[in-house]
């Protein structure tokens, strides 16, 4: 029988240091998607990395796969980021089947963020399910799954204000800024990074006041095209930091794999702009700014996970909102897990009664040929063998499909139990012996 499996970690369960281990970059990604599938023995796979999380949802047939598939989960891991196997199970949460499929629609609907009601974690998920697809890793149940997922997230913030008065990670950024300096008037900002985050924090700070940015990128052009937008300077990253002499604020996110600003170089960087308080919030998982900055005089650094203090106390505001889409998220996860158990076992009762179809078939036809009924008679001994095999699966069928809907029993032992009986396959048709 399928199952659909996740592990995953999250600002909820594990702090940054972490976090960072765990996460992918996109080539990471694809070359995990195929490792999965080819050394893994997983069906179908997605793997989504953000910024606060990090979680694997794949599907595995379980009378194929030697070891559980929650443990292949933790083995994969395990092994791909070099992480012990009682650290990872410390730092994370498995889920299967129901609890999968109801976590999945509680991340699409901003319910698990950092931030309940952002709207860009639908975004990112619909990226990682994108990205799954095209290397192969997505397939029949996974597809069905994360379409479902989209449509939930989409009418919770239909149906409930639960995006209304949200902050998002950026905005959280600014208000420690304000903590940090009274007023963001005459101050200059040095964006690290040209995504969106680094174009949502630029845009929040110019609102509030901030007159000069500086926005800085390996790849000019990219510096430049979001530079334009806030009639900014672009420069090129230079590992010496000198574009960090004039900045008071630094906001840095990229997905780079080693730090970008380091504590010696930064710390000439200060003595040059003679101290002068520098307020430095790193969004980027793994982070971008090297820990020991916050050793630096006058160089207040800050990471992803200080935000939270700020984004709780907006969650107040629309914690009723929350409460309903919690329950409609319930409810949508135990009506699709329904619908895909009821699917799972239809193949098998296809099957049932294909074969019974045959052998009654075939036996009738034996029986024809050695009688000289007429039409009418003939019809009638057809009808009364369909009304035989009706009544003969009636009572499995019924107790099959009850076993289903009831979640308690394992109805993937009656399936089981059916297609060795009966030397069913997977398909419906007779097992060839």
């Amino acid at each position: 029988m399928n199952q659909i499996v996740s592990i995953g970690t999250s600002h909820h369960v594990a702090p940054i240091e972490f976090r960072e281990k765990l996460a992918f970059s996109n080539d990471q990604l694809i070359d995990s998607l195929h490792k999965l599938r080819d050394s893994y023995s997983l069906q179908e796979s997605v793997i989504l990395s953000t910024c606060n999380r990090v979680e694997v949802y794949a599907v595995a047939d379980t009378h194929q796969t030697k070891q559980a598939p929650s443990q292949i989960l933790l083995d994969f891991l395990s092994h791909y980021h070099q992480i012990g196997m009682e650290t990872l199970k410390k730092w994370s949460y498995l889920h299967n089947n129901l609890d999968s499929i109801q976590h999945l629609f509680r991340v699409t609907s901003s319910l698990d963020s950092m931030v309940v009601g952002e709207s860009q974690i639908l975004g990112q998920v619909k990226e990682a399910y994108d990205l799954s697809r095209s290397a192969g890793g997505a397939g029949t149940i996974l597809n069905k799954l994360f379409a479902k997922a989209f449509s939930v997230g989409k009418r919770i913030r239909t149906e409930t204000t639960i995006a209304t008065g949200a902050v998002s990670i950026s905005y959280a950024a600014v208000e420690l800024a304000k903590k940090i300096f009274n007023t963001l008037e005459d101050k200059t900002v040095a964006i690290l990074g040209a995504g969106e985050m680094s174009e949502l924090t630029a845009k929040h700070l110019v609102a509030n006041g901030v007159t000069k940015v500086i926005v800085a990128n390996r790849t000019y052009e990219r510096a430049v095209k979001i530079a334009e937008k806030f009639k900014g300077i672009p420069v090129a990253y230079d590992d010496d930091l000198n574009f960090l002499i004039d900045a008071d604020i630094v906001i840095s996110s990229t997905d780079a794999p080693y730090y970008l600003i380091e504590r010696q170089p930064l710390a000439e960087i200060m003595r040059k702009r003679k101290h002068r308080y520098m307020f430095l919030i790193d969004i980027a998982v793994p982070r971008d700014i090297e820990p020991d900055v916050s050793k630096i005089n006058h160089a207040f650094l800050y990471n992803i996970d200080d935000l939270e203090a700020v984004v709780a106390s907006n969650l107040k505001d629309r914690q009723q909102e929350a409460s309903r889409a919690e329950l409609i998220v319930t409810e949508e996860a135990k009506r699709f897990h329904d619908q895909l158990q009821i699917l799972e076992v239809n193949p098998t009762i296809k099957a049932l009664h294909q074969q019974f179809q045959e052998v009654a078939d075939t036996e009738l036809q034996s029986f024809l040929d050695k009688t000289g009924l007429s039409n009418t008679q003939e019809a009638d001994a057809a009808a009364m063998t369909q009304a035989i095999i009706k009544k003969l699966l009636h009572l499995p069928v019924e107790n099959l499909r009850h076993a289903v809907n009831d979640g308690k029993a394992d109805h993937g032992k009656y399936v089981q139990a059916l297609q060795d009986l009966f030397a069913l396959d997977a398909n419906g048709e007779k097992e060839q012996k």
